[in-house]
């Protein structure tokens, strides 16, 4: 599958406790700003999803993006949940060992049903 460079973007919708963040385009560190705002528009919330495009690519900066944004919502006593992954971004999860910090799931309706 041959990704493409398309500007990161994260829109975040709301269900009830959780906050939705869907997140499409090339993840990188320059997605930090997107994911903060995202973020500060749901410090209320008690749980976050970020549920990825399955044309999403993310580099190892992106993954830096994310691992800050775990300490965030630890520190607030949120969940986070990962949703639809793609398989290339569900295997680095699992070889860098977030898959063991942060549950992740095929798809948006069982990690919503899981909360």
């Amino acid at each position: 599958m041959r990704y493409t460079r398309s500007e990161p973007r994260v829109t975040v919708r709301h269900d009830g406790e959780i906050s939705i963040f869907d997140i499409t385009g090339y993840f990188t560190e320059d997605s930090a700003d997107s994911i903060n705002t995202a973020y500060h528009q749901s410090t209320d919330a008690a749980k976050i999803l970020l549920r990825f495009d399955r044309q999403s690519f993310i580099t190892s900066s992106g993954f830096g993006v994310i691992v800050k944004l775990i300490w965030k919502t630890r520190n607030r006593g949120q969940a986070l949940r990962v949703a639809h992954p793609s398989n290339q971004m569900r295997h680095v999860f699992d070889i860098i060992g977030l898959s063991q910090t942060i549950e992740i799931f095929s798809s948006e309706e069982v990690a919503l049903a899981d909360f």
